[in-house]
């Protein structure tokens, strides 16, 4: 009676979780905006703006080549998906000239003109004012626009059911794409040039295209987008903020770093005697973090496996960004449809590979700690850890999100970091609270962190089911476990297969816990396994698990593959396409808890070997940090992640657990030594990896 009532429980906060969406819009919070549009109108002054442009035109046409110099030519590869022209940001926002008291300083802004046009050549006032033949050149190559051959082009590269537009929908962050995605005309004709002007700051858009092109008769549309203006970036309050924390940060850092120097070199004391003073020092943290030796409780071949799907996000996550900066449009379209882009296309799966061991590690390390009334007399400090473990970084980036990265980011395309403290001076407080999959899945701050939105959500929901499991009945605790997971994989099929996932396939499904949460539940029952089961020898004869773990291997191509055809164009199989997004997730998470399980009990040979090298702990121990930004240099991002662990993420935690040691409830029995497999009788270490180290609880019952 008691199963039903908590699965009836979970099921309804699970619904009340996924369906409860405010839908909130970035444009509702213009007084947010980074840069200062006061200061953008104030500017504006048409009748200047006509003298100024007169000016240059009769006058001055070296300044004119200026402007013009720094703002678009006719984008390159055109017929490859280029449709930006980006001009020169600083050169443009250089130009200053005073004549006669007027000052005729440039302006950066961005027109998007439609690729398709409905022209009216007869009509066109020629030749231009211009005195040489740039517009020429514009008209000339929208004329080549016009013919059939070009609108045969579109037609052949139609996209609508492609994986191009697919792949698009998984970037709600990227402008616009997300409304290309779900149109339902060509993905291509309604693409639009982005054309980077250089203009006076007197002028609009619209003021100079028509003063110096006189086109308007044409029917030439475009679309003012926004402009730049030098020192346009208002202070506030974020800025100030941001400003204080990290220099006071800075400042504990640097002072806790000389303590510990003095206290180790000067005092020479053991580093291994604890200070308040030196939990912050960057000499004592890099060396923990960079110790690669292997330390009891570990699950050593989880270091190679986290580390490995972290590499593959920030790979696949490149590619995300590639519509962007780059200038192969089609290139990249064609290349999304080849079977060459199999292992990227692939990529989101490695999310599943976190949910799964979060899943794992909750029930690993919870039956070392609890006994079931121990987790509910000690549930505050079961939320609280896991809360406050992760909320030093995840505050201080959202802080710099809002404030300083839009301040040290500038040029061609700042939108990228204005858009992104726009979204966190908004909606921190959704990133913060980790609500931000359901109340705005698009648009949010720092948007891959919706994955820990859902693993907070799922950790939230996980003591429903750590209760039974912690009764040491392994009958109960079984029964939760394999009635948890029927109830996810329930839930997220009736879900996928009643739901219109695909008209906003990122909101409704990829970021949406009903479809995420069947791994963590996998991971939940690989854990328990791996833990209930630790002092018993598993056998198993060697052919059969090398030809079980081997079978593992095609088991996540196979899965990647299928999810290749169902996002091509020419599949058209909505049943099949509904059964591969409820099942594949949680069969790639079974394929992979196998495969711990393998290596924890020696049968997985090279493969263990390999997930288990010391090479993989830095880059699993940073692995939190990395997810924030993916850099499209991954050095780069592996030395600031080392840099933000050591300095934010590993003082911080300190000082988490000493403060939950305060508050926890002492209701645990002293239990043996854990012995993997019955093989060991203190830390089942093996130094060659052929055996993980078991899982080893010191005296006071602390993991």
């Amino acid at each position: 009676m008691k199963s039903s009532a908590m699965e009836f429980l979970y099921i309804f906060l699970v619904f009340i979780v996924s369906f409860a969406s405010a839908a909130l819009n970035l444009q509702d919070y213009p007084h947010l905006y980074p840069f200062d549009r006061d200061l953008q109108k104030n500017v504006l002054d048409p009748e200047l703006c006509k003298r100024q442009l007169d000016y240059m035109l009769n006058t001055d046409t070296l300044l004119l080549m200026n402007f013009l110099d720094a703002g678009p030519r006719i984008p390159k590869g055109v017929l490859g998906g280029n449709l930006k022209s980006t001009g020169h940001f600083y050169e443009c926002l250089g130009i200053s000239k005073t004549v006669d008291d007027i000052n005729i300083d440039g302006k950066y802004c961005t027109v998007n003109v439609p690729l398709v046009q409905n022209f009216n050549f007869s009509s066109v006032d020629w030749p231009p004012k211009l005195p040489f033949n740039l517009a020429a050149q514009w008209v000339d190559f929208y004329r080549s626009l016009e013919n059939e051959d070009f609108r045969d082009f579109l037609n052949e590269n139609e996209v609508r059911k492609s994986n191009l537009r697919k792949y698009l929908s998984f970037a709600p962050y990227v402008e616009k794409l997300t409304e290309i995605s779900k149109s339902d005309n060509s993905v291509l004709a309604a693409l639009s040039f982005q054309l980077d002007l250089c203009i006076p700051k007197t002028c609009t858009a619209g003021d100079v295209i028509n003063h110096l092109f006189n086109i308007s008769a044409l029917g030439f549309e475009y679309r003012e987008g926004l402009c730049r203006l030098p020192n346009d970036k208002h202070w506030v309050t974020a800025d100030y903020l941001a400003i204080c924390v990290f220099s006071l940060l800075g400042f504990i850092v640097v002072a806790s770093t000389l303590y510990d120097l003095y206290f180790l070199f000067y005092l020479k004391k053991s580093s291994s005697q604890p200070h308040i003073l030196r939990i912050f020092s960057a000499y004592s943290n890099l060396g923990v973090l960079l110790d690669l030796s292997a330390k009891p409780g570990s699950l050593q071949c989880l270091d190679g496996i986290r580390a490995i799907a972290m590499l593959w996000v920030i790979i696949g996550h490149v590619f995300v960004f590639i519509p962007v900066v780059g200038y192969n449009f089609l290139d990249m379209q064609e290349w999304q449809t080849s079977t060459k882009s199999v292992w990227i296309t692939g990529a989101p799966f490695t999310v599943d590979t976190f949910f799964m061991i979060s899943g794992l590690l909750v029930v690993y390390t919870s039956m070392a700690k609890y006994t079931s009334m121990g987790l509910l007399k000690n549930l505050h400090v079961f939320y609280l850890n896991r809360l406050l473990r992760m909320f030093p970084l995840l505050a201080l980036m959202v802080l710099f999100e809002a404030s300083l990265y839009n301040r040290i980011l500038d040029g061609e395309f700042w939108q990228i970091a204005a858009n992104g403290a726009h979204s966190c001076r908004a909606f921190w407080w959704c990133t913060l609270f980790h609500v931000q999959n359901f109340v705005v899945p698009e648009g949010s701050c720092i948007p891959v962190m919706w994955y820990l939105a859902i693993d907070v959500q799922l950790h939230i929901l996980s003591p429903l089911v750590l209760f039974w499991v912690l009764q040491g009945n392994k009958r109960s605790s079984w029964a939760a476990l394999i009635i948890s997971f029927l109830v996810s994989i329930t839930i997220a099929t009736v879900y996928i297969f009643l739901g219109d996932i695909h008209r906003n396939y990122f909101t409704y499904y990829y970021v949406n816990i009903l479809t995420r949460s069947p791994p963590f539940f996998v991971g939940m029952i690989v854990g328990y396994f791996l833990r209930a089961y630790r002092s018993t020898e598993f056998k198993m004869s060697t052919p059969l698990s090398i030809c079980i773990t081997t079978a593992c291997l095609p088991t996540f191509y196979l899965i990647m593959h299928v999810n290749f055809l169902k996002t091509s164009g020419d599949w058209d199989n909505t049943t099949l396409s509904h059964i591969v997004d409820s099942f594949a997730r949680s069969i790639w998470a079974a394929a992979l808890g196998w495969v711990v399980f393998m290596c924890v009990n020696g049968y997985a040979g090279p493969i263990n070997w390999f997930l288990s090298l010391p090479m993989w702990k830095i880059p699993a121990r940073v692995s939190y940090a990395i997810s924030f930004k993916f850099l499209a240099l991954t050095v780069i991002t592996v030395v600031l992640s080392i840099v933000l662990t050591a300095l934010i993420d590993i003082p911080f935690s300190i000082i988490v657990k000493m403060v939950l040691d305060t508050v926890t409830v002492k209701t645990l029995k002293p239990q043996p030594l854990v012995c993997q497999n019955g093989r060991s009788k203190s830390d089942g270490a093996d130094l060659k990896g052929n055996i993980n180290i078991g899982f080893v609880r010191d005296e006071n019952g602390k993991s």
